[in-house]
């Protein structure tokens, strides 16, 4: 047999990934589930840690009043008026507070699931 030849009973078979839609479904389900428990989060910080969330309202006032800032300097003014009656203060600190806590549940529950895959794939 020759260098060229080759032997395909000995090669291994290509690993194919999870299709689109198996991997669609699983990011909206990820999503759901997040949705789900920031708000579960969210109101047990309303009604029990309201005190949690004013300390941390106030640690983003400082964020807060630099968007503005960056607003204020770089948008024309038929944006900016529109934008700044739109976004008040508290809801400006509110909104950060809840992309951010969004943001760690999703990063905790997709870290959570591919530790799971990979415990159950190596089995």
């Amino acid at each position: 047999m020759s260098q060229y030849e080759r032997y395909d009973d000995e090669a291994p078979a290509p690993r194919r990934g999870p299709s689109f839609v198996t991997l669609f479904i699983g990011k909206v389900l990820l999503l759901a589930l997040t949705i789900v428990i920031v708000w579960l989060l969210y109101g047990y910080l309303f009604a029990f840690q309201l005190d949690f969330l004013g300390w941390a309202y106030t640690k983003l006032q400082p964020l807060t009043i630099q968007l503005y800032a960056l607003v204020d300097n770089y948008f024309p003014d038929t944006v900016r008026y529109k934008f700044r009656a739109a976004i008040t203060d508290d809801l400006g600190q509110r909104a950060l507070f809840l992309l951010l806590l969004t943001a760690a549940v999703e990063l905790t529950l997709y870290c959570f699931f591919r530790l799971l895959k990979s415990i159950f794939v190596r089995r």
